[in-house]
């Protein structure tokens, strides 16, 4: 559940968009879709704060650590920072997301040897990293204060780590469905009509049908629970509850792992390594995939081949008429204490995520929608996408914020997610979801000394 407070501001967030892209499609075309009439009254659109002014006395090298096509957009950037800052000699490295964690908690547990002085982090990591390593990101409180106003205020809030900034926040990631256009045509499937999980399984049915080699997607049950957290998204549920207690065992829970056993029941899974869910698109394995909307830039870089053939829609509902919000991800960038050149470290993040022109070059390169507002004036995020059928997605997604829920995180996000994939294990092995999600929860409990949301005595109904 969200907190009063949080559901405010993402109203407040919900309406500021929904003014913006009014604005921008009256302006473009006279286009009579926009936002329907309110009596409330709409807060002022953020206006960007000021460009930071180049400082002469910024120079020397600096080095970035980050992943796919994030790295990508910070890459693109690098010549637009540099005529700003032309003393500063970036060194962007490029790892695999799980390797990059791998090699940053080394260097933490070190004292710091071998970090980066920038690194790309998910915003669900940062609370367990600034636990288990309390001095070892950077304190931005003083340099990112002045910009607060100017960001999603549920990432802002993320950052924002006992009254302490210890990262900016980077995009905000709402999920969705992409999907094949031409198999589900030829497979005689109206997208319009899948407003279910069980819908989906139907559609998925259909397409089996038609293309016997092709699942309807593809999942890593080994070292990713995407679509597990997808549907507590959609919930407004994680691994943990407000009050910190674990929910692997509750109604949510057993609402996405029985949706999961289903799909897997019905043969529709491909099971993959890795981050072989985008080789399965592009090689036509799979006829859709459930992801945030990040997924939509590495899709077109990987497999440009299939411009026009996929397109976006909403995530299914759990329950016809149900909430089909949610989200996937949310990065940030941090800067390492052991950095010996913090001015540059910080002036590189600023001018990437503090500055429309950093943020809308990314938007551009890498499809990553911004945390920071001032960007959304760009006509880009409303302007139809031909790699998507010619629709326009990003504005799909941005109307779909507002009904986002905000997950709790806490230090033990890690044990939730193995927990988690624990139970999905099972499952694909044949274990019942209730099974499989007590038996989860109760080994999450033993190593956090949490308690359960519900009890193993009490009964789980979905």
């Amino acid at each position: 559940m969200i907190g009063r407070k949080t559901t405010v501001s993402r109203s407040l967030l919900g309406l500021v968009l929904l003014l913006l892209l009014a604005g921008l499609i009256l302006a473009a075309c006279g286009d009579a879709t926009s936002a329907p009439p309110t009596a409330t009254p709409l807060p002022p659109t953020p206006t960007a704060s000021p460009s930071p002014t180049p400082k002469p006395a910024v120079k020397g090298d600096l080095t970035v650590w980050s992943w796919g096509t994030a790295a990508q957009g910070l890459q693109a950037n690098v010549a637009g920072f540099n005529r700003k800052y032309p003393d500063v000699k970036v060194k962007l490295e490029t790892l695999d997301r799980l390797d990059l964690y791998d090699k940053f908690t080394t260097g933490l547990t070190a004292g710091g040897v071998g970090l980066p002085d920038v690194v790309t982090l998910e915003t669900e990591r940062l609370e367990g990293i600034t636990t288990k390593f309390p001095e070892g990101l950077a304190n931005l409180t003083e340099r990112a204060g002045i910009y607060e106003k100017d960001f999603d205020p549920v990432r802002w809030a993320k950052s924002d780590l006992k009254s302490r900034v210890r990262a900016m926040p980077w995009d905000v990631a709402p999920a969705g469905l992409f999907y094949r256009t031409d198999l589900f045509q030829r497979a005689g499937i109206d997208p319009a009509s899948i407003e279910t999980w069980d819908d989906f399984i139907t559609a998925g049915k259909k397409i089996q049908a038609a293309f016997p080699g092709v699942k309807m997607l593809a999942l890593d049950p080994a070292k990713d629970d995407v679509l597990f957290r997808l549907i507590l998204g959609q919930q407004g549920a994680y691994y943990f509850n407000k009050d910190g207690k674990i929910s692997l065992s509750s109604p949510a829970a057993l609402n996405a792992m029985t949706i999961i056993q289903k799909l897997k029941a019905a043969n529709l899974v491909l099971t993959v390594n890795g981050s072989g869910e985008l080789a399965a698109a592009k090689n036509g394995l799979v006829a859709a995939q459930p992801s945030g909307s990040w997924w939509g830039g590495m899709l077109s870089q990987a497999a440009p081949e299939l411009s026009g053939k996929w397109d976006m829609m909403l995530l299914p509902a759990v329950t016809k008429g149900g909430n089909r919000a949610s989200s996937l991800g949310g990065m940030t960038l941090a800067i390492s204490s052991k950095t010996k050149n913090i001015e540059a470290a910080w002036a590189f993040i600023e001018y990437n995520l503090a500055t429309t022109e950093g943020q809308t070059t990314i938007f551009k390169t890498a499809g990553i929608l911004p945390a920071f507002l001032p960007t959304y004036t760009d006509p880009a995020f409303t302007a139809s996408q031909p790699y998507f059928n010619n629709k326009s997605i990003w504005k799909t997604f941005l109307n779909e914020l507002p009904q986002v829920a905000s997950p709790t995180y806490n230090t033990d996000n890690q044990l939730g997610q193995a927990a988690s994939l624990n139970a999905l294990a099972d499952v694909f092995k044949g274990s019942d979801p209730q099974t499989a999600l007590v038996k989860a929860a109760e080994e999450l409990k033993a190593k956090t000394g949490r308690d359960l949301e519900i009890e193993p005595t009490e009964t789980v109904k979905s």
